[in-house]
């Protein structure tokens, strides 16, 4: 129970530093995103360490951070080209051991969490939408994220009986997702009657379940990343959930997929 509980305080403040700086505006938001994924980067580092490559943890957040700025730094992402460059010359002429490998590890960090998680920060400033608007579909992204998460651990923990992915994740079961998927839904309509939302009660469905399946599947890659550098968690900042990635391994896959289903599907 004490366990319990300590989970519920550790994501009770964390989604509420998200919600408020969202609510403040792009920007402080962006940054909160930022610190996130950059201190995911580096666990994410750290577990390539414990499989044994070594990645460039300065450049490769120098180059995460110019990935996450994008929607409110236009073209700042071009100057990523610049340690990008600077990394493959470095590849080219050293001696040290595995420099492709390291090459590699480096660049995938930038790109995961960093830069898919910094899609929430393009979700705040979603063009074709009004900042009212751009900020209810921010939080109902992480809402219908965080409802599956919640539904899929009671209904695992209570009716689990069938593996959903044995080999990478044996906790995690068909009962608790199909709990997640009914879970998303219910919070969804919910969303849908006490909310103007921006986009048809239609559209907010389907964002649902596509919040639901790819947050089980960056739950279930994250799982995978622990499972081959031998740990159980990817850090100990977040008491009662271990690390960062632990955390937001479902809303680093859901946020760019919700914001392509937004942007190339609903709005149309």
């Amino acid at each position: 129970m004490s366990q319990f509980l300590t989970r519920v305080c550790t994501a009770t403040i964390g989604a509420s530093i998200l919600v408020s700086s969202a609510w403040m505006g792009a920007w402080p938001f962006g940054l909160v995103v930022l610190a996130i994924a950059l201190l995911g980067q580096v666990e994410l580092y750290q577990l390539y360490a414990k499989s044994g490559i070594r990645a460039w943890i300065a450049t490769g957040l120098l180059v995460g951070t110019g990935l996450a700025m994008r929607a409110l730094v236009p073209n700042i992402f071009l100057l990523t080209a610049v340690p990008v460059v600077g990394l493959v010359l470095w590849c080219t002429f050293t001696r040290s051991e595995q420099p492709l490998m390291r090459l590699g590890a480096t660049l995938s960090g930038a790109l995961y969490p960093t830069a898919l998680l910094a899609f929430l920060t393009d979700l705040r400033v979603v063009p074709g939408f009004t900042d009212q608007e751009a900020l209810i579909l921010t939080i109902t992204v992480l809402v219908l994220v965080w409802a599956s998460d919640i539904f899929a651990f009671l209904a695992g923990s209570v009716w689990g009986r069938h593996p959903l992915a044995p080999t990478i994740s044996p906790g995690k079961t068909w009962e608790g997702f199909y709990g997640g998927v009914l879970g998303a839904f219910l919070v969804a309509g919910v969303l849908c009657y006490a909310v103007d939302m921006p986009l048809a009660i239609l559209h907010i469905m389907i964002l649902a379940m596509v919040c639901t399946l790819s947050g089980a599947i960056g739950d279930l890659a994250e799982s995978r990343f622990k499972r081959v550098a031998g740990v159980k968690d990817s850090g100990v900042l977040l008491p009662g959930h271990g690390g960062l990635l632990d955390r937001f391994d479902g809303i680093i896959v859901a946020a760019p997929l919700a914001y392509m289903y937004i942007v190339f599907v609903a709005r149309l």
